[in-house]
């Protein structure tokens, strides 16, 4: 599939969006909708912004991309809008014209969905979301490039820790092997020994490690992003550890193989609920959420007990079930035949797991002397 057959796509959902609310066009100004409708284009300049430097209309003939005139030329030619059809509305940096753009071009701009407010424009974007939930050909290519290259990273990273190494440090390296690939890094929780007990979400501090650390990140690619943890230990670890290492791995592999196209969110989510109980852990799931689904954000629908939400065909999850100290997680497609794995163990040792004609490989607890 090409890019601009990728982009055809999508700009038929869109049009069956307008046609839905009765609209002329479309305002997308949201960086994650931008790298979605372009096929993994980038409009953003700061990585860790919502919103991008450049916007784009799409109307029930055409599509346009408004920009300033310090962004046209890259807009254009580094990001192939110009080759891709896309007409240009460009405007003086210090001038704001971009709703008269889209006033001029469309009529009225009370006939525009968003997925922003912005003036008269009707706000879509919970609508716009779930148009990208169902990947493309071309995005689960993007997808398992993304989960390969960040399960290498990571693993490569902890295979390379000592204890006194520093979490931020550890952060530091692994964002450096996955900028070799310009993959952001766009989260991370990196805990050493007790952290790892006794926060949920522990981001990267000067720390030093002593004898086990755990390591979580989000990656991300062309605008998908995906989700990943790993953990190391140094000498012999507790037998306890171990066996609550190896419930954290069953939770997440059921709620895995619960997981199929056309079932609710929280059918998946239940299945780990109860697994939690039978090993004995019944109320963790209350102390962090746990997962649902991802694509341009690293969570589009936090899964809750009351989800509604259907999971699409070819849409991408992660589950991150964790009890204190230990977390599992490796994100997925949910596909037709069975989850296609994102990320994967590649030099951690493998955990197997056989249940109901399905075989999941998943990453063991790597201890190094």
């Amino acid at each position: 599939m090409t890019r601009l057959e990728e982009i055809q796509i999508k700009e038929k959902r869109l049009r069956r969006l307008m046609e839905e609310k009765g609209l002329e066009a479309v305002l997308l100004k949201k960086q994650p909708n931008f790298s979605w409708f372009t096929a993994g284009g980038y409009n953003m300049v700061g990585t860790a912004t919502d919103l991008g430097m450049t916007s784009l209309l799409v109307t029930r003939t055409d599509r346009f991309v408004i920009a300033n005139r310090i962004e046209v030329p890259r807009m254009m030619r580094e990001e192939g809008l110009e080759d891709l059809g896309f007409r240009l509305l460009d405007h003086e940096w210090y001038l704001d014209r971009e709703s008269e753009l889209v006033q001029k071009t469309v009529g009225n701009a009370a006939k525009v969905g968003a997925d922003v407010n912005f003036g008269a424009c009707q706000n879509l974007d919970s609508d716009i979301k779930k148009l990208r939930y169902s990947l493309t050909e071309s995005e689960i290519e993007r997808y398992l490039f993304l989960g390969e290259k960040l399960s290498r990273a990571i693993e490569k990273t902890a295979l390379g820790i000592r204890p006194g190494d520093a979490e931020c440090e550890i952060a530091g390296r692994l964002t450096a092997e996955l900028w070799k690939d310009r993959i952001d890094p766009t989260g991370f929780q990196v805990a050493a020994d007790d952290r790892a007990f006794l926060y949920r979400h522990p981001i990267p501090t000067t720390r030093l490690v002593q004898k086990y650390v755990m390591i979580c990140a989000n990656a991300r690619y062309r605008g998908l992003i995906t989700t990943i943890t790993r953990i190391v230990h140094f000498g012999k670890p507790d037998p306890q550890l171990i066996r609550q290492f190896t419930f954290n791995c069953e939770i997440e592999c059921r709620m895995i193989l619960a997981t199929k196209p056309g079932v609710p969110l929280s059918a998946p989510l239940q299945a780990g609920i109860e697994a939690y109980k039978e090993f004995g852990y019944e109320n963790e799931w209350k102390l962090h959420n746990q997962g649902g689904a991802q694509g341009y954000l690293a969570r589009d629908i936090r899964a809750v007990p009351e989800s509604q939400d259907r999971i699409e065909e070819n849409q991408a999850i992660c589950w991150n079930p964790s009890i204190a100290g230990t977390k599992t997680e490796d994100a997925f497609i949910a596909a037709k035949n069975g989850p296609l794995m994102i990320t994967h163990p590649v030099i951690f040792p493998v955990i197997e797991y056989h249940k109901e004609g399905t075989d999941l490989k998943r990453p063991g607890m790597m201890i190094l002397d």
